[in-house]
C-alpha cells in the first residue's frame, strides 16, 4: 500500500506530468489553438539584453548590439529581434506616466524608446520590450486616469496587501489587477498600455514574473495587444506550469518552461561566464513535457542561447553545440544572450549553420526515445518522410550513443546526413551509432530507403454512428482505391497505422496496402476518400482531434474537411458534431510481434527484474538494453482482453495476490487463466494505450513518473498521468 507521502507525491507529479514525454515513435494529438495574432509562425530568432547587459541597459549599448547583429551576418541568417529586458524603467512605486504606466529611465534612454526602435527597425530588425503583470503602486496612489476613458487606477484594484512579481525593484511595486471589479476599466488600462507599446514600434513583448495566478492577465494582455492592430509577439516568463500549457498556448506566442539559464557565477561584477553545463543540461528533463503544445503560433522557450563569446559562454565547444542542438530540435526560440560586439569566430560559425537553423525553424519538436540513460536519442518526423535525429552524451565519459530505427518509427535502412558538418554519411541498416565525448552531440537527418516499413501498432478505426470499420474497397492495394466502411472481418485492410508527420498531424496508412488515406485530386465536400502512395503533401496529412467521449474527428490538413460516412463510402464533409464524423481508435496489436512497452512519462521500458524466468519476479522499468525480457507479446484472451507475455520467460503480466491494493508492484506469473493476468487496451491518444486490469480496473502505472532504472511498475487508479500510458514499439 502506498504511503500518504507517496500518494501526495504522485498527485503532484500527475499535475506536472499530464502532458509528459512520449517516445519518438509517438505523435501528440493536435495542439490547442494557438494565439491568433498572426505572428510566431516560426520560432523567433534574435538577441536579448539580460544575459550579458543585465541590470544596466542603455540606449548606446542596445544600439551597439543591434548594429553588431547586422554587421556580423546574423540578420542574414534569420536573427531579427533585439529585445530590451528588465531595468529600463523608473521605480513604479514612485513614478509612472500620466496614465499609470511605467516611465522610461531618461538617464539610460535619453532619446526615448521610440528612437531606439527606429534605429533597430532601420537595420531591418525587430524591437522588443519587457513588462511584469499588474498595475504600478504609484498609479494607485495617484489614482491616475486610464487613457481615453473616465476610469481611474483605483477602479481596477481591490487588494493592496498583495503584490505582483517585479524583479527590478522588488516586491511592493505592482498591485494585482482585479478583472472582475470593473472589467471594462481593466481592459481599457491594458489596451492603453498596449497602444503605447505599439506607438513606440514594439514588435515583441516579454511578460516576466507570470505564474498560475496571472492567467487572467495573460488573456487580457493578449486581447490588448491584438486590438492595437500591430503584430506583437507575446512571450511569457518564467518556469510556467505545464498543467496550464493549453492556456499559455491559446493566449501567448511563447512560454519559458524553466528558470534562468544563466549561472550567475561571474566574479567582480562580470556577466561572464554566462552559464554552465548544469543549467543547460537541466532542460533535457523539462522540455519533453511541453512538446505536445509546440507548433506555429506558440513555442517552448528554453531561455537564451549562450553561444557567441567563446570561453566566456561558460561552456566547452562540445557543450555549445549541444545547447544549440537541443534548442533546434525542440523548435525553441534562438534568442542570443551573448555580447554580439565581440563574437567568437567558432561560435559564429555554429550560430550561422543554416541546416541547423532550418531544423529549428521547421518547428517539429523532438521526443527523447529513453530518458533513463545518459546516452540519449531524440527524434522527430519532418513530414516529408525523413526524420531529424539527435544523439546526446549527457554523461561524464566518452560513450557510444545509438539510434535504433524501430524506436524512431521505421524498420529497414536509411540515408544519414550530419547537419553540423554538412556531410552525407551513407546508408545505415537498423541503427546508427556514434562515439561521443562527454556532453557532445550529433544532429542528423535520417531518410528511410525505399522498402523500409513503418514501426507502429495497428488500429481499427470504428465509426461512432454505424459501428463499421474504415476499410479499402475490395481489399485493393492499388492507388486510387476508394475508402469505405464495412462490418468487421479481421482482415488487414481494416487495420491502420497512425504515423506522426511532425506538425501535429498524421498519415493514416493501411496495413495491407501500405497506402495512405488521401484526399482525391480536386476533392471537396461529398468526394470519396481514396488510398494513395504517400506523397507527403497536405492531402495525406490528418488532424486527429479527440473529443470528450474519446472518439476522434479526422480532418484533412489540405482543406479542413472531415472524414464522414455516406452510405458505404467514406467521404469528405464540412466538420460538424455529427457522430458519422467520429471514429474510435481501437488498438489491435499484432499477436506475432514482440513489442517494447515504453512508458509515456519516462521512455523507460517495461522489464522483468534480473531477466528472471521465475513466477513472482517483479516488473519494473529499465533503460533500453535490447534484451528479451524487455519484449512482450499481446494476444487476444477473449472478451476484448489480452494477455501480455514476456518474450524471455513466457510468463504473463500479473497482479499478485490478486489484490486491489493501489500501489501494488506487478509481477510475472504463469498463465493460470485468472482475470488478474488479463488486460484491456484503452486508447490514450494516437500510439499510446493504457493497460487496464480486468480484475480490478486499475491501470498499469510507473511509480511517481520516475526517470530512474528499477522504478516499480505497479497498479494504480486512473489519474490521467502520462506515467499510465504506454507505447507499443515493435522490437524488430
Amino acid at each position: 500500500m502506498a504511503s500518504i507521502r507517496s500518494v501526495l507525491t504522485r498527485w503532484l507529479l500527475t499535475l506536472g506530468m499530464a502532458a509528459a514525454v512520449l517516445p519518438a515513435a509517438v505523435g501528440s494529438a493536435t495542439p490547442a489553438s494557438a494565439e491568433a495574432n498572426g505572428v510566431a509562425t516560426t520560432p523567433p530568432m534574435g538577441w536579448s539584453s539580460w544575459s550579458y547587459i543585465r541590470s544596466n541597459p542603455t540606449e548606446a549599448d542596445i544600439e551597439a548590439q543591434a548594429k553588431a547583429m547586422s554587421t556580423s551576418g546574423l540578420v542574414a541568417h534569420g536573427y531579427r529581434y533585439v529585445n530590451i529586458d528588465d531595468f529600463w524603467y523608473l521605480d513604479p512605486k514612485t513614478t509612472v506616466d500620466a496614465y499609470g504606466r511605467w516611465e522610461t529611465d531618461p538617464a539610460r534612454f535619453p532619446h526615448g524608446m521610440a528612437a531606439v526602435a527606429d534605429y533597430v527597425h532601420g537595420l531591418g530588425e525587430k524591437f522588443g520590450m519587457y513588462l511584469t503583470p499588474g498595475i504600478p503602486v504609484a498609479a494607485y496612489q495617484n489614482n491616475t486616469p486610464i487613457a481615453g476613458t473616465s476610469f481611474h487606477a483605483r477602479d481596477i484594484v481591490s487588494d493592496t496587501s498583495r503584490y505582483e512579481t517585479n524583479y527590478n525593484f522588488g516586491s511592493g511595486r505592482m498591485y494585482y489587477i482585479d478583472y472582475t471589479k470593473n472589467p471594462a476599466a481593466a481592459q481599457a488600462y491594458l489596451d492603453s498600455w498596449a497602444d503605447q507599446l505599439a506607438s513606440l514600434g514594439v514588435d515583441y513583448l516579454k511578460m516576466d514574473g507570470v505564474g498560475d495566478g496571472d492567467m487572467a492577465d495573460v488573456e487580457h494582455w493578449s486581447q490588448a495587444l491584438r486590438q492595437t492592430g500591430r503584430p506583437i509577439h507575446f512571450e511569457l516568463s518564467n518556469s510556467l506550469d505545464v498543467a496550464n500549457a493549453a492556456t499559455w498556448r491559446t493566449y501567448a506566442n511563447g512560454w519559458r518552461v524553466s528558470g534562468d539559464v544563466e549561472c550567475y557565477c561571474g566574479t567582480g561584477g562580470s556577466s561572464f561566464p554566462l552559464t554552465d553545463w548544469s543549467n543547460v543540461s537541466a532542460r533535457f528533463s523539462i522540455a519533453p513535457k511541453w512538446t505536445p503544445y509546440v507548433g506555429p503560433g506558440g513555442w517552448m522557450d528554453l531561455d537564451s542561447v549562450e553561444v557567441g563569446n567563446g570561453d566566456d559562454d561558460g561552456l566547452t565547444p562540445d557543450e555549445r553545440r549541444t545547447q544549440l542542438t537541443l534548442w533546434a530540435i525542440e523548435g525553441a526560440p534562438l534568442l542570443l544572450g551573448t555580447d554580439l560586439t565581440h563574437l567568437d569566430a567558432g561560435d559564429l560559425k555554429l550560430l550561422t549553420n543554416d541546416e541547423v537553423i532550418g531544423v529549428d525553424q521547421a518547428g517539429h519538436p523532438a521526443h527523447p526515445v529513453d530518458q533513463l540513460t545518459s546516452g540519449q536519442v531524440w527524434a522527430a518526423p519532418n513530414g516529408d518522410g525523413s526524420y531529424t535525429v539527435a544523439l546526446f552524451n549527457l554523461g561524464s565519459s566518452t560513450a557510444t550513443v545509438t539510434a535504433n530505427w524501430s524506436d524512431i518509427g521505421f524498420t529497414g535502412s536509411a540515408a544519414v546526413r550530419d547537419l553540423w558538418s554538412h556531410t552525407d554519411l551513407g546508408s545505415a541498416t537498423g541503427s546508427f551509432g556514434a562515439s561521443l565525448a562527454p556532453h557532445a552531440s550529433r544532429l542528423l537527418r535520417v531518410t528511410p530507403a525505399a522498402g523500409s516499413h513503418p514501426a507502429a501498432m495497428p488500429y481499427a478505426l470504428v465509426n461512432d454512428a454505424t459501428g463499421e470499420y474504415l476499410d479499402v474497397a475490395g481489399a485493393s492495394t492499388a492507388d486510387g482505391a476508394g475508402i469505405v466502411q464495412s462490418a468487421s472481418n479481421g482482415a488487414a485492410d481494416q487495420r491502420w497505422l497512425l504515423l506522426p508527420a511532425g506538425d501535429g498531424t498524421y498519415t493514416v496508412e493501411n496495413v495491407a496496402s501500405g497506402k495512405v488515406l488521401h484526399v482525391p485530386s480536386g476533392g471537396g465536400s461529398g468526394a470519396q476518400l481514396i488510398q494513395s502512395a504517400d506523397d507527403h503533401a497536405a492531402g495525406s496529412h490528418w488532424n486527429a482531434v479527440r473529443g470528450d467521449d474519446g472518439t476522434y474527428q479526422l480532418t484533412a490538413r489540405s482543406n479542413g474537411l472531415a472524414a464522414d460516412t455516406q452510405g458505404g463510402e467514406v467521404v469528405q464533409a464540412t466538420a460538424s458534431s455529427a457522430t458519422t464524423q467520429r471514429w474510435s481508435l481501437v488498438p489491435e496489436p499484432d499477436p506475432g510481434t514482440a513489442y517494447k512497452l515504453v512508458n509515456g512519462a519516462s521512455g523507460g521500458r517495461m522489464d522483468v527484474d534480473g531477466d528472471s524466468t521465475a513466477d513472482g519476479a517483479t516488473v519494473l522499468q529499465w533503460q533500453d538494453n535490447g534484451q528479451a525480457d524487455q519484449r512482450w507479446t499481446l494476444a487476444p484472451a477473449g472478451g476484448g482482453a489480452y494477455t501480455v507475455t514476456n518474450a524471455n520467460s513466457g510468463k504473463l503480466l500479473n497482479v499478485p495476490g490478486p489484490t486491489t491494493a493501489e500501489g501494488t508492484q506487478l509481477i510475472q506469473y504463469h498463465d493460470d487463466g485468472n482475470s488478474n493476468s488479463r488486460w484491456t487496451l484503452v486508447d490514450a491518444g494516437p500510439n499510446a494505450v493504457q493497460l487496464r486490469s480486468v480484475y480490478d480496473g486499475d491501470l498499469v502505472d510507473l511509480d511517481n513518473s520516475s526517470l530512474s532504472d528499477g522504478a516499480a511498475v505497479l497498479q494504480w487508479p486512473a489519474d490521467s498521468g502520462a506515467n499510465q500510458t504506454w507505447t507499443l514499439v515493435p522490437a524488430n
